[in-house]
């Protein structure tokens, strides 16, 4: 098995060096190249009982939902759990912790106990990040614990599946929700899309990142919209703090 060249990017996804600026997900070796695409082709698949549209409205406990869900209780509405964790101190949908950056680092040398445990570290304070949970699915699946990378296989399909049910991103009015940026690189790296251009724009009192995007095997372009009122939300907030 050859070297693992990934790192952090834009977005906070983990790129190698030609896609830097892009914030794809990309690797040089097959293990990686095989294990994503598997992740990409299940997470398109919407998993049953987390069909709710749009933002949840309910005051659901974060930390109550996570211990749920560590304790391999999947009924848990995933929804539920990405907008509660939006009311968390710990929320921060801009950039990346260095902990979730040693998780990568470790992963590119192969170092599978390290980057678990530097991923657990991010999943104390956020558990819902995609890439993190894509990340202990690769390390347990290299490690043979696979009861573990099940559940992250799990939790993944349950937090992307709650994304995609907010929309297909064919249009504002269809947008799909993301409370985070790397959560709309996630949604587009697992559709096998590569970023042309972004712009932001509001409509009817909502804010929208939309993503020029080409399908990198068939050359299809098209534009993905994500509905990031919550991001840009907080954004506002901790701007006028820093005032």
């Amino acid at each position: 098995m050859g070297d693992i060249h990934v790192r952090q990017g834009t977005g906070g996804l983990p790129v190698t060096d030609e896609a830097e600026g892009k914030g794809l997900m990309k690797t040089k070796t097959a293990m990686i190249f095989f294990v994503c695409m598997a992740a990409a082709v299940t997470l398109m698949v919407p998993a049953a009982g987390h069909g709710q549209r749009g933002r949840d409205a309910s005051d659901a406990d974060y930390y109550t939902l996570v211990k749920k869900l560590k304790n391999n209780d999947m009924s848990v509405n995933f929804l539920t759990l990405r907008m509660s964790y939006t009311r968390t101190p710990d929320y921060k949908p801009y950039g990346d912790s260095e902990a979730k950056k040693a998780a990568f680092a470790a992963l590119n040398r192969k170092d599978f106990a390290g980057a678990l445990r530097s991923a657990q570290t991010v999943l104390e304070t956020n558990y819902v990040d995609l890439d993190i949970h894509l990340l202990c699915r690769i390390a347990y699946r290299e490690t043979g614990n696979t009861a573990k990378e099940a559940f992250h296989v799990s939790v993944l399909r349950g937090l992307v599946s709650s994304i995609y049910n907010s929309g297909d991103g064919s249009s504002p009015e269809k947008a799909m929700v993301v409370i985070s940026v790397p959560e709309e690189y996630f949604v587009m790296n697992a559709n096998g899309l590569s970023l042309l251009k972004q712009k932001s724009m509001t409509v009817n009192g909502h804010d929208y990142d939309a993503m020029d995007v080409e399908n990198k095997k068939t050359g299809e372009k098209k534009t993905m919209y994500f509905n990031v009122d919550i991001p840009r939300q907080w954004l506002t907030k901790a701007l006028k703090k820093g005032d």
